[in-house]
């Protein structure tokens, strides 16, 4: 997206201050989407981007049709390129942010036209006391794990995601995985994809799943990204894993 010229000069300003580029454009491209971005709603990041297209490479081989449920769904990005695969049949994203509902609801109309399936997008609270017995294909999470100690500049988080980016989207440790899991134990699901920063966050999930098969899935810069999990008749996920727990 291109600024009009007579916002260059207020763009170099607030970039000077350490604003993020996607919220001085607005928008923020998302495999074939283009993502509205804004102040209090996480930007997608270009890992997300990556894990969520390798797993379209797998999901679009099933002959059967998939659902999915995203949680932390933010913008909507991973719920929105989901559907864009015509094999999935249905997809329930879930936040509990007001504003980022309201956000992944105007992606979900500015992108109508790449999508295939319905995209229903709800509050949810992923660490409820008494979780939702949900039923779907594909349980899909980008939840927040950077832990307290590690939020700050010595952590190697950037100052423009300190200074203006949702706290509540990034700050959170195993908490998180652990409320997965009770999801994956609760419900229906035969497989799963989590976003992770730190191995033990991996190692967590799959001590409290251990009836399902795990894998941990590295990006292309060499850092634990993902934890994946699945039943017997979804191994094809196992092309994902770079080393099975």
């Amino acid at each position: 997206m291109e600024l009009p010229v007579d916002r260059w000069a207020g763009a170099v300003e607030e970039r000077a201050k350490h604003v993020p580029l996607q919220y001085i454009l607005g928008s923020q491209p998302f495999g074939e989407l283009n993502i509205k971005c804004r102040p209090g709603v996480l930007i997608p990041r270009n890992e997300t981007e990556e894990w969520c297209e390798r797993l379209k490479e797998v999901v679009e081989k099933i002959p059967d049709k998939v659902s999915v449920v995203d949680y932390c769904t933010g913008t909507g990005c991973v719920a929105l390129s989901m559907a864009t695969l015509s094999n999935v049949e249905k997809i329930t994203a879930f936040d509990i942010d007001e504003s980022a509902l309201r956000l992944a609801r105007e992606n979900l109309k500015l992108n109508k036209d790449l999508l295939q399936t319905p995209v229903s997008f709800e509050k949810g609270n992923l660490l409820q006391e008494k979780h939702p017995k949900l039923a779907a294909t594909l349980l899909l999470s980008n939840p927040p794990y950077i832990p307290e100690k590690d939020f700050n500049l010595q952590g190697g988080v950037e100052q423009s995601v300190l200074l203006y980016e949702p706290r509540s989207a990034l700050v959170g440790d195993l908490e998180f995985y652990t409320a997965l899991a009770e999801l994956l134990r609760t419900g229906s699901f035969k497989a799963f994809v989590f976003e992770i920063g730190y191995r033990e966050q991996a190692l967590h999930t799959k001590k409290l799943l251990p009836a399902w098969t795990c894998g941990i899935r590295t990006d292309s810069h060499g850092n634990v990204r993902n934890v994946v999990g699945w039943q017997q008749e979804w191994n094809a996920l196992r092309s994902m894993c770079d080393e099975l727990l």
